[in-house]
């Protein structure tokens, strides 16, 4: 998925997607007054639960690139979320692996991981009239598209799921806010990526009425049902931002039944310190998790997920795991976690989560910010056999900040990183142990 620099209130809470800062946060009046990086950097050792040291060299991988030019600065380089679109079964595993998401056009990797990718076709979206009457029952009207992501299903029907803002003058405090809208494309062809679409129906979020969060939907099969992941307000106060799954009656209509919680910010017995959007040098108050690109890998599902800010340092990439695509009742995607000794996350001798990519505490695992910076968005692909991550990132020698801080979120770039899949046979989620859970996917040596 392609995740746009997600829009942020004036309290520094995100209320929707992001868009590009240069743009959009002028244009809806959603700059985050105030808010300042919150990379502090401890160097303090930190022990996992087996007491293995973990100290500062935690920079291996040299298996991180960036998929176009890393020494170009020209804009055709930058693509700030690569969402894998996925293809049919006659139409995987050769040709080009295609990504979109918050940059409208087409992330074309002739090879998947070892071509040079170039940024291709434009995508456009426009709202249909089914679409115009239905915000306009409420006084709404759709402006900008933000994020758009394309998903041919098995039947080889193409369907876009895309986040749209939203604003209607009964509201004149509210800022814009985001839904989820469903696309069809106006030239669909089984063999070719379609770049026209055209926004149809509501499927996530109000035209009624201003909702945080509903962005970044995608669609996903499982079992001969169609479901769309999304991003939605879990609880308002505290405000945490979550992943769910709703099932589909069809891929223009939400089924009857309500949206289903996969994975949400902790807080039980304290939570996790990592989890909260600002880091540790801002309030303690609002936490989300965010992007969820769920694959299937030897019968489990595989969450990969973004949390923290997309333009600090603190954007992790993170993986969660479930024996089934939806959790049983009660329950959700586990996160591979490990023992916080020294307090690199705040509590010395606490539960912190072990990160698959991070660059905000250098005492902590998967630190490697001398590769990239705020990494995010993350996928897990199969490329004919071999793993990979695709993710998005800051090129350390290509990072610019914006007055307030922040990184300049225009120049984020597309980056793959080799993973190593290693998952026993016979054995579950559920009854895996942290540290077998931690060496089921990993960076390829």
């Amino acid at each position: 998925m392609q995740h746009p620099p997600k829009a942020t209130a004036r309290t520094c809470g995100r209320s929707g997607p992001r868009l590009r800062l240069t743009a959009v946060l002028a244009a809806v009046a959603l700059a985050a007054i105030g808010c300042t990086s919150s990379g502090t950097h401890h160097s303090t050792p930190h022990s996992t639960s087996s007491g293995t040291p973990q100290g500062t060299s935690t920079t291996t991988g040299s298996g991180i690139r960036p998929l176009t030019d890393p020494g170009s600065k020209d804009k055709g380089v930058y693509f700030s979320d690569p969402y894998p679109i996925h293809r049919a079964a006659p139409y995987r595993g050769g040709g080009s692996q295609y990504f979109s998401g918050t940059t409208k056009a087409l992330l074309d990797c002739p090879t998947g991981t070892t071509a040079h990718c170039t940024v291709g076709k434009k995508v456009t979206v426009t709202p249909g009239p089914a679409l115009v009457r239905a915000a306009k029952r409420y006084g709404s009207r759709t402006t900008a598209v933000i994020n758009t992501n394309i998903y041919q299903r098995d039947s080889g029907a193409w369907e876009m799921a895309a986040t749209m803002y939203v604003k209607n003058p009964a509201h004149p405090q509210a800022a814009p806010w985001t839904v989820v809208v469903h696309a069809h494309a106006r030239h669909p062809s089984p063999s070719a990526v379609p770049t026209a679409w055209a926004a149809d129906s509501l499927i996530a979020g109000s035209f009624a009425h201003p909702q945080k969060a509903n962005y970044d939907g995608k669609y996903i099969e499982d079992g001969g049902r169609l479901y769309l992941v999304y991003s939605k307000l879990l609880t308002a106060s505290p405000q945490h931002d979550g992943i769910v799954a709703q099932e589909m009656a069809s891929p223009s209509r939400p089924a009857k039944t309500g949206p289903v919680l996969l994975l949400g910010p902790q807080e039980a017995q304290g939570g996790y310190g990592s989890e909260y959007f600002f880091g540790l040098d801002q309030p303690k108050k609002f936490k989300l998790i965010e992007t969820g690109n769920i694959t299937e890998v030897d019968g489990k599902y595989l969450m990969a997920y973004s949390t923290g800010a997309y333009n600090e340092p603190d954007y992790k990439a993170g993986l969660a795991w479930s024996d089934t695509l939806i959790p049983p009742h009660g329950s959700s995607y586990r996160r591979i976690t490990a023992k916080d000794t020294a307090g690199v996350w705040g509590k010395p001798g606490g539960t912190e989560v072990d990160y698959l990519l991070q660059t905000q505490e250098k005492a902590w695992p998967h630190y490697v910010a001398d590769q990239v910076l705020a990494p995010g968005v993350p996928s897990v692909v199969d490329n004919k056999g071999k793993w990979s991550l695709y993710f998005a990132g800051y090129l350390p020698t290509d990072a610019p900040h914006l007055s307030d801080g922040h990184y300049d979120a225009s120049h984020r770039r597309p980056y793959v990183m080799p993973l190593k899949v290693d998952i026993p046979g016979g054995t579950s989620v559920r009854q895996a142990t942290d540290a077998e859970l931690a060496r089921w996917v990993t960076r390829a040596p």
